[in-house]
Parts: structure tokens; C-alpha cells; sequence
């Protein structure tokens, strides 16, 4: 089984105490785009400049999201990714979802042979995910 996982539920994780993370099966592939760790980054960093964390409590993120993230498979945004991403989609959403859902679509390949889970807190995404054929476990407090 693989996972993919979307930047909401990794800075749930991070910030929110949102455990869903530990509920991976300890045998799945699990893996994101590139776009996750330049999404944590630019979160901690806007929290860092808007005072809402500090210093200390950011390094401990990071340090936190660096264990968390170690054996994580990272997916490249290659053109494929990107042209894929440019296409439609049965529902709307953001660019980075889209980014991310064609990253996993990538990931899976045209056969879709192997069973792969979308995990996100993020309504929409999820939504969309599930109506591309992707396993969508229902994940606590998805958010609009």
C-alpha cells in the first residue's frame, strides 16, 4: 500500500497535535511532492515573522517535521507533474492541490496497480481525490 500525503495533514500534525499521522500501517510507502517541505518552510516561516511562534518553539517543528519527514519518499515537480496539473479536474481546486494530486496520479502510474491512500485534512482536496478514484480515508476534521 503507498500513501501520499498532503502538506495539511503533515502541519496538522506539526502544529495541531493532529495525530492521524502515527495511523500510517508501519508497512506502507509513504511519500509527498517537493511542494510539502516547501510548504512547512514557508508556514514556519510566516509564523515566525507574525509572531505567533517563536524562535525556540520553531526549531522544535522543524525538528520535529525533519523526523517525521526522513523516510518519507520525495516526489520531484517534473514536467509531467506540471502539465498534469494544468489539466481539469472533476472538482475545483487550489493550484498546490493540484500539484500534489497530480504528483500522486504520477506516482501511481497509468495502470494504478498498487493501492494508494490521499491523505489530507483538507475537505476539497479530499473530495476531489476520492472522485479521481483515490482511496480518501475520512480524516477528522477536514477543513473547508
Amino acid at each position: 500500500m503507498r500513501v501520499y500525503l498532503d502538506s495539511s495533514v503533515v502541519l496538522a500534525f506539526l502544529l495541531e497535535g493532529n495525530d492521524q499521522l502515527l495511523q500510517i500501517p508501519p508497512e506502507a510507502e509513504v511519500g509527498s511532492s517537493r511542494l510539502l517541505w516547501i510548504e512547512v518552510t514557508r508556514v514556519l516561516e510566516r509564523a515566525l515573522q507574525g509572531r505567533t511562534l517563536t524562535g525556540e518553539q520553531a526549531a522544535a517543528v522543524r525538528q520535529s517535521f525533519e523526523l517525521t519527514s526522513a523516510t518519507l519518499l520525495r516526489f520531484k515537480l517534473n514536467e509531467a507533474v506540471q502539465r498534469r496539473a494544468e489539466g481539469s479536474f472533476p472538482l475545483v481546486i487550489r493550484t498546490l492541490d493540484a500539484l500534489h494530486l497530480s504528483t500522486a496520479l504520477e506516482w501511481v502510474g497509468p495502470n494504478r496497480t498498487s493501492t494508494m491512500e490521499i491523505w489530507t485534512v483538507d475537505r476539497q482536496f479530499n473530495l476531489c481525490a476520492s472522485a479521481m478514484g483515490f482511496v480518501t480515508p475520512l480524516l477528522k476534521e477536514s477543513r473547508p
